[in-house]
């Protein structure tokens, strides 16, 4: 799963306003992240193997600390908490954006059960291993991922308000991205090595949530003071 990941940011955003759109794009790719520390780190472990889905060459040896269940429960705890902590002037319904945020890293799981093979870990890596094998089939694979993402978008233009509206050329330069970065992976040549795959998702994800950040930056008072003598 990769756009239906971004797909979720897009819809919980409007459910609680004050949470930065990049910082739910990076709390739903959380896993990923992890699963790229750790692949460099040597603590999880992968390969490239062409036609091993007909999604994706990557082969997912072992990866508990990042994508299993217990681990994915116990990172949105952490997001959580971190979020929680974090110093803020905006303290109103701060828990709930909390919440949202830990929400957030915890649906990574259930949308990646829908495309892996059985090789997402319950606990540990030899526990039992959830996947329903979506990545076998193409035109199911690409659907899921254009559904989810397209309703998290739709979710998010017509949730607009007047303080949070949608900047229509920022977050269309981010969909094109997202589109396009899943079309090259799904249609691309495999990547080189298992050290470009991991530090392309670090990157990757760090940089599309900082333009994330951008794109949905929220209106100030001056700006909103401005509008309306502009109405006037």
């Amino acid at each position: 799963m990769f756009l239906g990941h971004y797909g979720v940011a897009l819809a919980l955003k409007r459910t609680q306003p004050k949470l930065s759109l990049g910082t739910l794009f990076v709390a739903v790719q959380l896993p990923d992240l992890l699963w790229g520390i750790f692949l460099l780190l040597g603590w999880e472990h992968a390969r490239i193997v062409p036609g091993h889905t007909a999604m994706t060459p990557l082969e997912f040896l072992d990866y508990p600390i990042s994508h299993s269940l217990l681990g994915t429960i116990i990172w949105s705890i952490v997001a959580a908490a971190l979020y929680y902590s974090w110093p803020t002037r905006d303290t109103s319904r701060h828990w709930q954006a909390a919440a949202i945020v830990g929400l957030a890293v915890f649906s990574h799981y259930p949308l990646d059960v829908l495309v892996h093979l059985p090789d997402l870990p319950l606990t540990g890596n030899d526990s039992a291993k959830l996947g329903l094998a979506l990545w076998n089939n193409p035109v199911a694979s690409i659907a899921l991922e254009a559904l989810v993402f397209g309703g998290g978008l739709a979710v998010y233009v017509a949730r607009r308000s007047k303080r949070h509206p949608v900047r229509g050329p920022r977050i269309l330069i981010v969909a094109l991205l997202l589109v396009g970065t899943y079309l090259a992976s799904v249609y691309g040549p495999p990547p080189p090595s298992m050290t470009v795959v991991a530090v392309s998702d670090i990157v990757f994800i760090l940089a599309v949530a900082a333009l994330a950040g951008w794109a949905d930056r929220q209106v100030s008072q001056e700006e909103l003071a401005a509008r309306r003598l502009s109405h006037k």
